[in-house]
């Protein structure tokens, strides 16, 4: 599947040329007028990355970017300079800013500056988790390091996506997720991806929660997607001995996959 960059500027010239390019080089491409309705947009569809023009100074450019980082959001974010000013670069970067670029723009600088940081990011994507430390909730242990989730120090046994949308929900707990968003994430090529989303939150559910059918800690935000919301009490019942008498051996050993 094509990885999707989102283009926000209001200059038709600059969104134009930029979409041609993308789409030309196998990236699909949305198009936003206004900066200010970008948080909003990446919650209904999550793009790989954001090009965006900067504004002046203390622009709505740099307002959205600011946003997205105050909300914990790491969505990589190359921001498009009016014109060739070191403090506009300098405080676009220091305020999250994966790159900047500054205009008038040669278009292919900026798919190349665009494959550069999905690069760096997807890299980082598979090596940050690791250096995490463990995250606990409700009496289990997220390990990171060793991809293996426990219960009161029982093993509790994940499938590969059941791991991979248990450790997006522990980079954002308290955040709503889309599905679009958790699917991009997670698998942006599987096929019918939001109905497959529904169904790996599901089976996460039948592992971590007391009853699946009213979950606490993954709940619903109907017609949005999810919001993971984990406490630090124990529970009085122990989920291991569910897991251990329902699974096959072969299933409960830790997912040892690449993915992250």
């Amino acid at each position: 599947m094509k990885q999707l960059i989102l283009v926000v500027d209001s200059d038709p010239a600059c969104r134009d040329a930029l979409r041609i390019c993308l789409q030309s080089s196998g990236f699909d491409v949305a198009v936003l007028y206004d900066p200010g309705k970008v948080a909003e947009r990446v919650e209904v569809e999550r793009p790989a990355l954001i090009a965006m023009t900067s504004g002046a100074t203390w622009g709505s450019g740099l307002a959205a970017l600011q946003t997205l980082r105050r909300g914990g959001d790491d969505l990589p974010v190359i921001m498009l300079g009016e014109q060739d000013d070191v403090t506009e670069r300098i405080v676009a970067l220091e305020c999250g800013a994966d790159d900047f670029i500054c205009k008038p723009f040669n278009v292919r600088e900026v798919l190349v500056r665009i494959r550069c940081v999905l690069k760096r990011t997807a890299q980082a994507a598979l090596q940050n988790p690791v250096l995490r430390p463990p995250f606990r909730f409700n009496g289990f242990e997220l390990d990171y390091a060793s991809r293996t989730l426990t219960f009161r120090g029982d093993v509790v046994p994940l499938l590969q996506t059941e791991y991979a949308v248990l450790n997006l929900f522990t980079t954002a707990p308290g955040r709503m997720l889309t599905k679009a968003e958790i699917a991009q994430r997670i698998r942006p090529d599987a096929a019918n991806r939001l109905a497959a989303v529904g169904v790996w939150v599901h089976r996460l559910r039948r592992r971590i929660e007391r009853d699946a059918s009213t979950p606490e800690l993954i709940q619903t935000i109907r017609a949005k997607g999810y919001v993971f919301r984990p406490g630090s009490d124990d529970w009085s019942f122990d989920l291991s001995r569910k897991y251990k008498a329902s699974m096959p051996p072969s299933v409960a050993e830790p997912v040892r996959t690449g993915l992250r």
